[in-house]
């Protein structure tokens, strides 16, 4: 029995180590999503930026096209002024012409606030590019360092379930089923020590008979409150 405890004592080793290993594995694609939210969001500002001064394009082009339909009119009652031969009708005509110039000079200022909200997000947009950038580099960088994180913390994981089932394996088959049905209910911890009188998993304190046995270690031990395997650590006292 004393064999028996000893390779569910390394078990237990050796599950603890391989949940790390788990756990850190299940990071990985945690910080993969990380970096690439980083990059989507600076993408999508980019292309926030991208549609602004689209829109400020087309808004230009429309009051470009305004102001040439507005110099059209003037020019058609410039015209209109020598056929003319009322001085009311000519003070009709003059009101008119002034009104269109007006309304085109209007309209020409807000082209000059285009070409000058133009010019600014012209510079937001090669900021949002270099920020784009700077994020794909860094995404590319630490992803091709959580790929080798990943590929070593797969090694090591490899190298413990290897142990593991050796030593899984040299089990008694009704200890081996017992064990392996504990691991599957209890999140890869089957085995616990007895520390201070209590389960090292649940930490509900044992009957002093059980700790007697325990310190026998000439059967196995099962905690009444978590149902994990008890084992008295080989070093204590």
């Amino acid at each position: 029995m004393s064999d028996e405890l000893d390779r569910l004592w390394a078990l237990k080793d050796l599950d603890e180590r391989a949940n790390v290993l788990k756990a850190e594995l299940k990071r990985f694609p945690e910080q993969r999503a990380t970096l690439e939210r980083a990059v989507a969001e600076q993408s999508a500002k980019l292309e926030r930026h991208r549609s602004q001064a689209g829109a400020n394009q087309l808004k230009r082009r429309e009051l470009e096209r305004e102001i040439e339909s507005l110099t059209i009119q003037e020019r058609k009652f410039q015209s209109q002024t020598f056929a003319v031969k009322k001085n009311e009708e000519y003070r009709a005509l003059l009101d008119e012409i002034e009104g269109v110039k007006k309304k085109r000079s209007d309209l020409e200022t807000d082209v000059l606030m285009t070409f000058e909200a133009e010019e600014r997000l012209s510079g937001e947009r090669a900021a949002a590019e270099r920020a784009l950038q700077s994020a794909q580099r860094e995404a590319a960088e630490r992803t091709r360092q959580i790929d080798a994180e990943e590929r070593a913390a797969r090694e090591r994981l490899d190298v413990v379930e290897a142990e593991r089932a050796q030593h899984v394996g040299k089990l008694p088959p009704a200890t081996r089923a017992r064990y392996e049905r504990i691991v599957q209910s209890r999140d890869g911890r089957a085995v616990m020590a007895i520390a201070k009188g209590a389960c090292g998993g649940c930490f509900r304190n044992q009957p002093p008979q059980l700790l007697q046995d325990a310190r026998r270690r000439d059967r196995l031990l099962v905690c009444e409150g978590c149902g994990r395997l008890l084992i008295w650590p080989p070093n204590a006292a």
